[in-house]
């Protein structure tokens, strides 16, 4: 009897009855198919399209609050991270809150559960009474984040790294990831500080300050809050020393193409038993300080706080930040110029021009005979964190990206929506923070001395954010949602860029993108009252306190 076969679902079948060399045969083609087989499985994943209800880019905390929401939506959810670690800066040295120039009242929803676990489990002290911060420790924020994630069910992807987006019409229909990778989804959420994927999608969008005469702001622009310092911007040779840009310094209240600084935020342990030492970098260049020197030298830094911001968190460590009012501090004038536009392999470089600037500032301050004894004394009590960021010799995963692209969408929030009209009909969450930014640049102001500028520190009040900040202009794409890098002039910016602000447009944008999936609607057409009512619904307070 020839040899008999039969393609079934589950494979071949043999029959008893054929012949040793049948049989032999029968081996042969069975092995080869089993081969088959495997190289298709292995390879299908690697290159099928995967498909989902809502894809979010971005696990940053905002990202991760839009894609926990929208499981609680009943939606299939995928969650692409381009690094691999979750949570942006709340897991990368920002370990507060920040209610301390906040209203609490404000605080609810997926964003007040992390803050309680992860604070829980740092061993804040909930006993404080006062409207202070509560503080995290990074790897426990991760932690928090990972279960959080899991419980909900999101499928998350790390080292997914953005290559290209498909559109039809205004519609987002795939996403690609480097390697090949494609996500399609009904509707996309893009929670990366940098709004890359909605650039890609050739949604408008600005970087940079406007200037004054843009919506009339008077904090816009160039700001020369701070008087010239007597400190000498050239070396012997009439050279600008490092950190001091070069030009003219621009006219106040004039546009300028550099967002509000970066840094990276540093924890420090003063805990011998959790410390790894500081030592000196490699490519450690001390003239990178003579401006820090110089400044010392003039009595203008007259201990460590003043240099850096060094804030109490739990785990005996230190959280270290940009000295918003300070001479010279962890920022790099002009660094962050070029993030936002760069690739993946250029802000790898940027940050790690960051990471030397910072390990050299803590050495020089640590070693050098500029330093007075007393600041000497007080870096020298710290070590990095033994137990944080383990796998990339304890430094941060993310740079502290305050501001990257910002959408140009259907409305743009200005100051005006902060400090004046603050009461909106499509309000989804209630803002509250200082309009805050740091010393952007610094110039030769003559040959005796330096100015800083951009700086803005007003106290603000509670103001209704906008559901349609989130959402681009119709015509340029109508099924994603931007919860991160929404639409505001940098002025407002400046009193959005907060986690916890974050995190609650991330979960409004998941509750959107339900109400779009369910209704077959555009993003931009959602019943307010009723996304309202779902906001609420959450716990989320959509009423300024004390109305």
């Amino acid at each position: 009897m020839p040899l008999r076969h039969h393609i079934l679902s589950h494979g071949f079948q043999y029959n008893d009855n054929d012949n040793v060399l049948s049989f032999i045969l029968w081996k042969i083609l069975m092995k080869s198919y089993t081969i088959v087989l495997l190289i298709i499985l292995v390879t299908l994943p690697l290159n099928a399209q995967r498909v989902y209800d809502v894809v979010v880019f971005g696990a940053t905390p905002g990202g991760i609050a839009a894609a926990i929401s929208a499981r609680q939506e009943n939606l299939s959810v995928a969650l692409l991270e381009p690094t691999g670690h979750v949570g942006g800066l709340s897991t990368s040295g920002l370990n507060r809150d920040e209610r301390e120039h906040m209203n609490g009242l404000t605080f609810d929803g997926i964003s007040e559960k992390f803050i309680l676990e992860a604070c829980k489990r740092s061993g804040y002290d909930f006993t404080r009474k006062d409207n202070a911060a509560r503080m995290w420790q990074s790897h426990v924020a991760e932690e928090v984040f990972m279960e959080m994630l899991k419980e909900a069910n999101v499928e998350l992807f790390f080292h997914q790294k953005l290559e290209n987006v498909s559109k039809v019409a205004a519609r987002i229909k795939t996403i690609s990831m480097r390697g090949g990778q494609p996500f399609t989804a009904k509707i996309f959420i893009d929670a990366t500080y940098e709004g890359d994927l909605m650039a890609k999608a050739n949604v408008s969008y600005t970087h940079g300050r406007e200037g004054f005469e843009t919506y009339k702001e008077s904090l816009a622009g160039v700001r020369y809050l701070d008087k010239p310092l007597k400190i000498s911007p050239y070396d012997s040779e009439g050279n600008l020393l490092p950190g001091v840009l070069p030009g003219k310094p621009p006219k106040e209240h004039s546009s300028s193409p550099m967002p509000i600084p970066y840094n990276i935020r540093m924890n420090l342990s003063y805990d011998p038993n959790n410390s790894v030492e500081i030592t000196k970098p490699e490519n450690y260049n001390r003239n990178d300080y003579v401006l820090l020197e110089r400044a010392l030298k003039s009595g203008y830094l007259k201990n460590l706080s003043k240099i850096i911001g060094v804030y109490p968190m739990p785990g005996h460590k230190r959280e270290c930040n940009n000295k918003q009012y300070s001479v010279v501090s962890l920022s790099i004038p002009g660094g962050q110029t070029a993030w936002c536009e760069s690739s993946y392999e250029e802000r790898d470089m940027i940050y790690k021009k960051y990471k030397d600037y910072t390990h050299g500032l803590f050495w020089f301050l640590k070693t050098d005979p500029a330093v007075p004894p007393k600041i000497q004394k007080e870096m020298n009590s710290y070590g990095f964190c033994k137990d944080e960021w383990a796998d990339n010799d304890h430094w941060p995963y993310y740079i502290y990206v305050r501001a990257g692209r910002r959408m140009i969408g259907e409305k743009v929030m200005t100051q005006h929506d902060i400090t004046d009209d603050t009461d909106k009909k499509d309000v989804i969450h209630v803002g509250s923070h200082y309009i805050d930014s740091h010393h952007v640049a610094r110039y030769a102001y003559d040959k005796d001395h330096i100015i800083n500028e951009g700086r803005i520190w007003e106290k603000g009040v509670c103001f209704d954010i906008p559901y349609q900040i989130i959402t681009p202009k119709r015509q340029e794409c109508e099924n994603l949602l931007v919860p991160v890098a929404a639409s505001a002039s940098n002025v407002a910016f400046c009193a959005i860029r907060l986690e916890p602000t974050w995190m609650h447009l991330g979960e409004v944008s998941g509750i959107a993108a339900s109400m779009a999936i369910n209704n077959n609607q555009m993003v931009q057409k959602l019943d307010i009252s009723q996304l309202q009512a779902k906001i609420k619904s959450r716990g989320i307070p959509l009423i300024q306190p004390g109305e």
